[in-house]
């Protein structure tokens, strides 16, 4: 009976041991079958371009398909709902932006971001200060004591009110304290054919879509609105180097359904991470437009936060009535 009680006894102690021996098997084999990478966006978008040679680079790390699937639909909506609802055995995995923030504003029926679990941050697509290359604005400055001093006055170009642009012209005006006259256009091709033309003063259209004129010299960069510089332009300051605060733009990462086991999140982040050092990834999105820009699941959510607050504060206190553009 001793012999028995002792046995029992190290069988008892020795559970823990095997359990978590087994959990840490479980992980060092995570992943061991394909992963589902759902898009809530179109082949060819910005999503679709920056997610695909990412994952390209996780099936070669784990060995496992990395598949990728389009769920385009309500801007964003459809597939970013169906992340939501999938199973979170660390097999489904998609992306996010900041539209997976905004859509309550603009979509009766939206996804939320506290629905899923932040895996990484990858790219930020920074919002910008341009003026035509011949603009008399040297500087941000320059724009700044103009525009204080002749409020209203400056015409500023976006996508349509409410739109992306708008939003982003909108926070700046409000962080910089001046006023400017929005000039609302169909889209962004047509609000930067409009500062090429000498029609508007200045926009604060994201980088990717002045990027083409900025390089040929018919536009000029005063600032972009991202955390740290961008490498394609060392010598544009950021907002923030310039005294305004503010980090506006939209961003691109990686999420898993609600739930999802925090040791696989962390095997993904971590791989991922590692992608983002890859020099010919960082050359393909830098290449795109894009400003590479890694950041863990913890700094992800840091930048969550900062976007529901911006956000929160165009629509509570600046009236703002958001549209998907």
């Amino acid at each position: 009976m001793k012999k028995l009680s002792v046995l029992a006894l190290i069988l008892v102690l020795a559970l823990p041991m095997f359990a978590n021996g087994t959990q840490e098997q479980e992980a060092k084999a995570y992943p061991s079958r394909n992963v589902r990478v759902i898009i809530p966006w179109s082949v060819g978008g910005m999503t679709d371009v920056l997610t695909r040679p990412i994952a390209s680079y996780l099936e070669k790390e784990f060995g496992v398909p990395f598949v990728v699937e389009n769920k385009p639909g309500g801007g964003g909506v459809v597939g970013s709902l169906e992340i939501e609802k999938a199973a979170n055995d660390g097999y489904v995995i998609g992306t996010t932006s900041m539209s997976t923030v905004s859509a309550k504003y603009v979509s009766p029926i939206y996804p939320d971001i506290h629905n899923v679990d932040l895996i990484s941050q990858v790219i930020t697509i920074p919002a910008t200060v341009t003026v035509n290359a011949d603009s008399p604005f040297k500087t941000l400055q320059d724009l700044v004591d103009y525009a204080k001093a002749h409020p209203g006055e400056l015409k500023n170009s976006n996508s349509g009110t409410g739109a992306s642009a708008h939003i982003y012209a909108a926070y700046f005006e409000a962080m910089a304290g001046i006023k400017v006259n929005h000039i609302p256009y169909p889209a962004y091709a047509e609000a930067v054919t409009a500062l090429l033309g000498g029609h508007v003063d200045m926009t604060n259209i994201p980088l990717p879509d002045v990027a083409a004129h900025v390089d040929s010299g018919d536009l000029r960069l005063l600032a972009i609105a991202s955390a740290e510089r961008h490498p394609s332009y060392p010598d544009v300051p950021t907002l923030k180097e310039l005294g305004i605060d503010a980090v506006m733009g939209n961003y691109s990462g990686f999420v898993a359904p609600k739930g999802t086991d925090p040791e696989k999140i962390r095997v993904l982040d971590e791989a991922i991470g590692r992608a983002m050092q890859d020099e010919k990834i960082r050359k393909f999105l830098i290449d795109a437009g894009y400003q590479p820009l890694y950041l863990d699941r913890n700094q992800f959510g840091a930048v969550i936060t900062d976007a529901e607050k911006q956000l929160d504060f165009l629509v509570n206190d600046l009236g703002i009535e958001f549209i998907d553009d």
